[in-house]
Protein backbone atom coordinates (compact mmCIF):
# COMPACT_ATOMS: atom_id res chain seq x y z
CA UNK A 1 0.00 0.00 0.00
CA UNK A 2 1.22 3.90 -0.59
CA UNK A 3 1.43 5.83 1.72
CA UNK A 4 -1.31 8.49 1.30
CA UNK A 5 -0.71 12.03 2.15
CA UNK A 6 -2.61 15.17 3.51
CA UNK A 7 -1.30 18.71 3.28
CA UNK A 8 -3.35 21.10 5.33
CA UNK A 9 -2.24 25.12 5.11
CA UNK A 10 -2.54 26.96 8.35
CA UNK A 11 -2.00 30.87 8.90
CA UNK A 12 -2.92 31.81 11.99
CA UNK A 13 -3.57 30.34 15.69
CA UNK A 14 -6.27 31.90 17.71
CA UNK A 15 -7.05 31.33 21.10
CA UNK A 16 -10.71 32.41 22.10
CA UNK A 17 -10.11 31.84 25.78
CA UNK A 18 -8.38 30.04 28.50
CA UNK A 19 -8.18 26.70 27.14
CA UNK A 20 -9.33 26.96 23.42
CA UNK A 21 -7.18 26.63 20.33
CA UNK A 22 -8.07 26.91 16.87
CA UNK A 23 -6.28 26.67 13.48
CA UNK A 24 -7.27 28.80 10.52
CA UNK A 25 -6.49 29.72 7.10
CA UNK A 26 -7.55 32.61 5.37
CA UNK A 27 -9.51 33.54 7.98
CA UNK A 28 -12.03 30.41 8.52
CA UNK A 29 -11.06 27.92 11.06
CA UNK A 30 -10.15 24.50 9.32
CA UNK A 31 -12.77 21.84 9.90
CA UNK A 32 -10.43 18.55 7.79
CA UNK A 33 -9.59 15.54 9.62
CA UNK A 34 -7.74 15.50 11.82
CA UNK A 35 -8.31 19.15 12.37
CA UNK A 36 -12.52 18.53 12.90
CA UNK A 37 -13.81 21.51 15.18
CA UNK A 38 -15.54 20.94 18.16
CA UNK A 39 -19.22 22.30 19.27
CA UNK A 40 -18.41 22.89 22.87
CA UNK A 41 -16.30 21.94 25.89
CA UNK A 42 -17.42 21.23 29.00
CA UNK A 43 -13.78 21.07 30.51
CA UNK A 44 -13.17 24.99 29.59
CA UNK A 45 -16.60 26.00 29.51
CA UNK A 46 -16.87 27.45 26.01
CA UNK A 47 -19.52 26.99 23.95
CA UNK A 48 -18.24 27.85 20.45
CA UNK A 49 -16.44 25.87 17.50
CA UNK A 50 -12.89 25.39 18.26
CA UNK A 51 -10.10 22.60 17.90
CA UNK A 52 -8.33 22.09 20.93
CA UNK A 53 -9.75 22.36 24.51
CA UNK A 54 -8.35 21.73 28.40
CA UNK A 55 -8.61 17.82 27.78
CA UNK A 56 -6.79 18.20 24.47
CA UNK A 57 -3.67 19.96 25.51
CA UNK A 58 -2.51 17.89 28.30
CA UNK A 59 -2.54 15.19 26.08
CA UNK A 60 -0.50 17.13 23.27
CA UNK A 61 1.82 18.15 26.50
CA UNK A 62 2.77 14.90 27.33
CA UNK A 63 4.17 14.95 23.63
CA UNK A 64 5.21 18.18 23.10
CA UNK A 65 5.90 19.79 27.11
CA UNK A 66 5.92 23.31 25.14
CA UNK A 67 2.08 23.28 24.76
CA UNK A 68 0.17 23.15 27.94
CA UNK A 69 -3.39 24.31 29.57
CA UNK A 70 -3.56 27.58 31.16
CA UNK A 71 -1.35 27.04 34.68
CA UNK A 72 -3.46 29.99 36.57
CA UNK A 73 -0.34 31.77 37.39
CA UNK A 74 -0.08 33.37 33.88
CA UNK A 75 -2.40 36.10 32.37
CA UNK A 76 -4.68 34.33 29.71
CA UNK A 77 -3.41 36.93 27.59
CA UNK A 78 0.13 35.91 27.90
CA UNK A 79 -0.33 32.34 27.80
CA UNK A 80 -2.18 32.81 24.78
CA UNK A 81 0.33 34.06 22.98
CA UNK A 82 3.09 31.69 24.42
CA UNK A 83 0.50 28.87 22.67
CA UNK A 84 0.34 30.08 19.59
CA UNK A 85 4.09 30.65 19.38
CA UNK A 86 4.45 27.43 20.25
CA UNK A 87 1.88 26.10 18.20
CA UNK A 88 3.18 28.00 14.95
CA UNK A 89 6.77 26.72 15.89
CA UNK A 90 5.58 22.96 15.74
CA UNK A 91 3.90 23.26 12.72
CA UNK A 92 7.16 25.49 10.68
CA UNK A 93 9.54 22.41 12.03
CA UNK A 94 7.73 19.58 10.49
CA UNK A 95 6.90 18.26 14.58
CA UNK A 96 3.38 18.51 14.34
CA UNK A 97 3.63 16.30 11.41
CA UNK A 98 1.72 12.71 12.28
CA UNK A 99 0.99 9.05 10.05
CA UNK A 100 -1.59 7.34 11.11
CA UNK A 101 -1.98 3.67 10.15
CA UNK A 102 -5.67 3.37 9.04
CA UNK A 103 -7.18 -0.07 7.58
CA UNK A 104 -6.81 0.98 4.09
CA UNK A 105 -2.70 1.98 4.79
CA UNK A 106 -0.82 4.95 6.47
CA UNK A 107 -1.89 8.51 5.48
CA UNK A 108 0.46 11.22 6.38
CA UNK A 109 -0.92 14.64 7.90
CA UNK A 110 1.79 17.37 7.21
CA UNK A 111 0.75 21.01 8.47
CA UNK A 112 1.85 23.71 6.68
CA UNK A 113 2.19 27.59 7.78
CA UNK A 114 1.31 30.09 5.39
CA UNK A 115 1.74 33.41 4.83
CA UNK A 116 -1.13 35.39 4.17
Amino acid sequence: MTNREIIIEIDKVTSGKKNVISFERKGNQIDRAPLKLKKQSVSSKYKYSHHFDKDDLQKIHQVFPSIYPHPYDYEIEAWGERMKKAFRELIETGQFDKTYDLEDGPVTVKYVWVTK
